[in-house]
């Protein structure tokens, strides 16, 4: 009798899924088989072998050095993307990562922690406002000397949400706010995998609910797209759509081509002059791609 389990830890031809009641079962992936995900859905035989990756929603990842697509994690349902003002994020994290957040249909969250530090006035910080009147949410959290999460908590208490960022914001806090028992979740993760008490290489989910549950995962230095079209670069800059079909070129890169109407809102401060300098930044670094 197959049996469904969330894949809660994944790497090399090996996993753990959770069944019911918590239970957790290691298992191999056939070659013949789709490489599970952690968020993954699979079905186990009566012999905790994997049998079938149940269809995802979308995938959660980033792009390697040649610029291609690295998934990270499945059925992502947000994207809480940690950043803090020590260390400083270069000026395009943020937005590579909504862009990359968007373009898989996951809902992209901004956390900015360490709030008890001032808040530079350069790079993304300097854009927060402009992502806030697009409708992106944006919170200030910080764990020390108490932890002080705002609405962060009901935020995650539906859904999966992936928790992400560079090394060093904090991220081990923000899990240790959330969920207190963690220490000892991991323990129990660690005598199933016998891979030590914490995992740093690959992704983890964490089940909160049964209607919730959080995902780790490692930390970066820095978030890299994949290499991609400019029209599929554009979904990550939903704001331009409704410009973008105004242009003079279907083809219009929003750059310096001539009847440009995303240029033209952006001087005119119909859409914020911020994300249409992030919008050819990016566009640039996608030409080592070409």
């Amino acid at each position: 009798m197959s049996r469904t389990g969330l894949v809660v830890r994944a790497w090399a031809n090996r996993g753990i899924a959770q069944l019911d009641q918590n239970l957790l079962v290691p298992f191999h992936f056939p070659r013949r088989l789709i490489r599970p995900l952690p968020g993954d859905r699979v079905l186990l035989d009566g012999q905790d072998g994997l049998v079938e990756v149940i269809a995802r929603a979308n995938e959660f990842g980033r792009g390697d050095a040649r610029g291609r697509f690295r998934a990270a994690a499945a059925n992502v349902d947000r994207a809480v993307i940690v950043i803090a003002p020590e260390p400083a994020p270069s000026a395009d994290l943020i937005h590579r990562y909504i862009t990359g957040a968007i373009l898989q249909d996951i809902e992209p969250l901004v956390i900015i922690n360490k709030s008890d530090l001032a808040l530079p006035d350069s790079g993304p910080f300097a854009d927060l406002e402009d992502l806030a009147g697009l409708g992106y949410r944006v919170i200030q959290t910080r764990c020390k000397p108490q932890p002080a999460l705002g609405e962060l908590r009901d935020l995650l208490s539906t859904g999966t949400s992936l928790l992400t960022g560079q090394s060093g914001v904090g991220k081990t806090s923000l899990l240790n706010a959330l969920i207190p028992d963690l220490d000892e979740r991991t323990g129990t993760l660690s005598q199933v995998t016998g891979k030590g008490t914490h995992t740093t290489t690959t992704a983890t989910v964490y089940p909160l609910s049964d209607h919730a549950a959080l995902v780790d995962t490692p930390g970066v230095w820095e978030y890299s797209l994949w290499g991609m079209a400019p029209t599929e670069l554009q979904r990550g800059f939903p704001e331009f759509s409704d410009h973008a079909r105004q242009c003079r070129f279907r083809d219009c890169r929003h750059d310096s081509e001539p009847g440009c109407a995303v240029r033209a809102a952006a001087e005119a401060g119909e859409i914020p002059a911020s994300r249409h300098a992030a919008w050819l930044r990016l566009l640039g670094e996608q030409r080592r791609f070409g």
